[in-house]
């Protein structure tokens, strides 16, 4: 009974939600064929249903508006042009008490690329600093030393529409948990996705610890325990960063208790845009600093190296998971052919000992027998800590640069071609109001209009004032990524590797102590023996 109605849960969430017609439509539509026997599945068939859902659909070709609306996917490497909004920011503020404040704030676009004949500001230095928002001040913000637990994962079920209706397990949650804090929260997987994408948006310019894009597949206990560990290195880069830790955001996702609660967070912090004017962006120290030499050559092809350098990390990380996978494998066939020699020598001492041969010499099997099961079980033990503090660990440090670091890069590669494209029509718009004028276009400021005309480049700088303006605006964000790019790939970098030490550490021990119980074992037999 219950396999036939979770294959009715199963055809409708295909046919309804996953195509994202409104389930609460299609109740309604139940209802109009069967009254109120609707509300009860086991009312339906699986052909009914069918049926039914046919007939729904057909109902709808002439009513889009019905299906389901889908939230926009806050892509973290898309790039989308452009967009006069009103931009929010939020931040916590302890002294007023005041969990929330937003700030409507108009702004400039925030788009950027490369061209150097576009200066950052009308004085000859090539260096201008930028008073920005300072990182938020929890209550976190005093422990150096902080730890958030994420452990026993849990199976939840829901139900969307009418009892016994969509009813499934769609999620996992997880738990957090700090004593010391009285932090004991359950979150879904898809929570910390969303976690991620709103310090994406908050934190322009920075390194966010990376998740797999993998959907969980709930049929598997292993895929759920693989997945709590890549939740908690990820709490644990967040913890790393006093950026992340310390704000507010972090903050509210720790502390807030009911879900609705939750769902309200979220739903502000949905509200909240990209900060798109660099004061209103977040930096450790307070401000910015725009560097023009940032664009020196070799700076610049430094920076643009980094690509191929996430590319060789990528290849190399890849070959070695390939690598330590079939050496997993192989680990497992030794294992099982070790288990089955024990059974083997199982057999053999069990038909002598029923022929009354001498019990020392059997013991010689049934030692055999027990040496060989210990053995399969010590290279399942190293086979699993090959699996995970060594491929399963490696792959989460290619995500770091594959992911992550890729992020950084993909915002300083759409800054650059932007920048060199606008800076590009500008100069060729110049040279063309400058060979056909009239001057009049040239839109030259009083103090300007007595410039000499044949100085070419001079005339080039002063024109079109207000467009060069805005291009010099937009080389700014260029700056700014190209720093933060820089900055952030050597800081990461330095990171992974402390992580590395500590990884090998972990991986080192683990071994030791496998080693040390099978000789422990050995010891054992030995005495056995003697004896």
């Amino acid at each position: 009974m219950e396999d036939e109605q979770e294959q009715k849960q199963q055809f409708l969430r295909k046919e309804i939600l996953d195509e994202n017609y409104d389930p609460q439509a299609f109740i309604n539509f139940l209802t109009t064929k069967k009254g109120e026997t609707a509300a009860d599945i086991n009312n339906w068939t699986i052909d009914e249903l069918k049926s039914i859902v046919v007939e729904f659909k057909k109902s709808q070709n002439n009513n889009i508006s019905t299906k389901k609306e889908v939230p926009l996917d806050l892509n973290p490497k898309e790039n989308p042009k452009p967009e006069q909004k009103k931009n929010f920011i939020s931040y916590y503020n302890e002294d007023t008490n005041n969990e929330w404040l937003f700030m409507n704030l108009e702004s400039e676009t925030n788009d950027s690329t490369n061209n150097s004949f576009i200066s950052l500001n009308n004085s000859e230095n090539k260096t201008i600093e930028i008073d920005c928002l300072e990182p938020d001040h929890t209550p976190l913000a005093k422990y150096e030393k902080m730890n958030i637990k994420i452990s026993s994962p849990k199976k939840e079920y829901e139900s969307t529409g009418l009892k016994g209706f969509f009813m499934k397990t769609i999620y996992y949650t997880f738990l957090m948990e700090n004593k010391e804090l009285n932090i004991n929260r359950r979150r879904r997987y898809t929570d910390f996705e969303w976690l991620r994408k709103t310090f994406l948006r908050l934190y322009p310019g920075y390194y966010i610890p990376p998740l797999p894009l993998n959907s969980i597949n709930v049929n598997k206990p292993e895929k759920i325990e693989k997945y709590q560990r890549y939740l908690q290195r990820f709490v644990d880069g967040i913890m790393e960063d006093k950026l992340l830790k310390n704000s507010s955001l972090f903050y509210l996702f720790l502390f807030t208790e009911k879900e609705n609660d939750l769902i309200s967070l979220m739903n502000k912090y949905d509200n909240l845009q990209k900060p798109k004017d660099l004061k209103y962006f977040f930096s450790r120290e307070g401000k910015i600093v725009l560097d023009e030499n940032i664009l020196s050559p070799n700076k610049k092809r430094k920076l643009i190296l980094k690509k191929d350098e996430i590319s060789k990390y990528n290849n190399l990380f890849n070959n070695l998971n390939k690598s330590l996978k079939l050496l997993c494998q192989e680990m497992k066939q030794v294992s099982d052919r070790m288990l089955e020699i024990s059974k083997l020598f199982n057999e053999i001492y069990t038909v002598s000992i029923n022929k009354s041969e001498n019990k020392n010499y059997c013991k010689y099997y049934s030692n055999l027998e027990i040496f060989f099961k210990e053995y399969s079980k010590k290279e399942m033990q190293q086979m699993t800590n090959i699996s995970i503090e060594l491929k399963e660990y490696l792959k989460y440090v290619n995500l770091q640069y594959t992911s992550s670091l890729k992020e950084l890069y993909d915002s300083f590669e759409y800054e650059h071609d932007l920048y060199f494209k606008v800076a590009q029509n500008l100069r060729k718009q110049k040279e063309y109001q400058y060979a056909n004028g009239p001057i009049e276009k040239w839109e030259l400021s009083d103090k300007d209009k007595n410039i000499d005309i044949k100085n070419k480049e001079e005339v080039i700088k002063k024109i079109l004032p207000k467009d060069t303006a805005i291009v010099a605006e937009i080389k700014k964000y260029f700056i700014y990524y190209a720093t933060q790019l820089d900055s952030e790939f050597h800081r990461v970098k330095h990171s992974i590797e402390k992580q590395n030490n500590n990884a090998f550490k972990v991986f080192r021990e683990k071994n030791v102590e496998v080693i040390g119980e099978f000789n422990k074992f050995l010891e054992l037999i030995k005495d056995k023996n003697n004896n």
